[in-house]
């Protein structure tokens, strides 16, 4: 059955070899129909893309150079948030009007990165529209920037006359031992005058899919992988099984899609 099925697959891929090869060579001579700026070959290509990854989303803008029809090399910048893939978050029913947390979560990571990359074209589009794709590959350094993740929670605190009384403060994961009650996530702001940074680099590897209808605009979808690595590690999550432990991870691989959208320009 299997063989079959091979067997007709490539019948079907053989008889349509003909029709694609014509439709690459209608390409060829139709310059003259179409519109001036279609017709201008630029020189530089600008745009911002919006990130979904395995481990976050981001943001990030490209300033690019077209070298020739087949290369484009371009600068890029970006912030990209990073979340363990282990995390699960928490609403606590019994309060009202709380805000849903992580438990075990150390850090809130952002990180920003710049580097340098080239997209080499595979596959062009015809004449009359059509999707073109391309090859990226791209690499730089990263700062990765912590902020220590902080909880609503109610803990007892001595008074005066050697009682104790319940209180409402905002702690990290260090202090969980002292926690009666976990209200919920405290505010972003809590933790804003502690950072820490973490150097690295990454590396990362796609697909383009070109789906513009103007020359002179960008729209594309982008998908591929990235590797990251940070020499001195990050700490995400408390270690589930000893929570006192703070394992760092050093290297994170993701898979991400993209949509870019810009301008090409002279």
């Amino acid at each position: 059955m299997r063989k079959n099925v091979c067997i007709g697959l490539l019948t079907a891929l053989v008889s349509l070899c003909p029709f694609l090869l014509e439709a690459q060579q209608i390409d060829i001579g139709n310059d003259e129909t179409k519109p001036v700026e279609e017709r201008i070959l630029y020189s530089r290509q600008n745009s911002l893309s919006a990130t979904l990854h395995t481990q976050g989303l981001g943001f990030a803008f490209q300033i690019g150079r077209i070298r020739s029809i087949h290369k484009l090399t371009e600068w890029e910048f970006g912030l990209y948030t990073l979340r363990s893939l282990k995390q699960i978050r928490i609403l606590n029913a019994m309060q009202f009007g709380t805000r849903s947390y992580v438990y075990g979560k150390l850090n809130e990571v952002c990180v920003v990165r710049g580097g340098y990359g080239q997209q080499r074209r595979i596959y062009g589009k015809p004449y009359w529209g059509g999707v073109e794709l391309r090859w990226l590959y791209a690499a730089g350094v990263s700062l990765a920037v912590m902020k220590p993740y902080y909880y609503s929670v109610k803990v007892m605190q001595p008074v005066g006359d050697g009682s104790y009384k319940k209180v409402e403060t905002y702690q990290t994961f260090d202090s969980v031992a002292s926690w009666i009650e976990i209200i919920g996530r405290a505010p972003f702001k809590e933790g804003l005058n502690t950072l820490h940074f973490a150097p690295g680099g990454y590396f990362k590897s796609g697909l383009v899919f070109d789906i513009g209808r103007q020359k002179t605009r960008v729209q594309s979808i982008e998908t591929g992988a990235a590797i990251e690595c940070f020499p001195t590690g990050i700490s995400l999550m408390a270690d589930p099984k000893d929570l006192s432990k703070h394992p760092k991870q050093r290297l994170f691989c993701t898979f991400y899609l993209s949509y870019r959208w810009g301008r090409r320009l002279n």
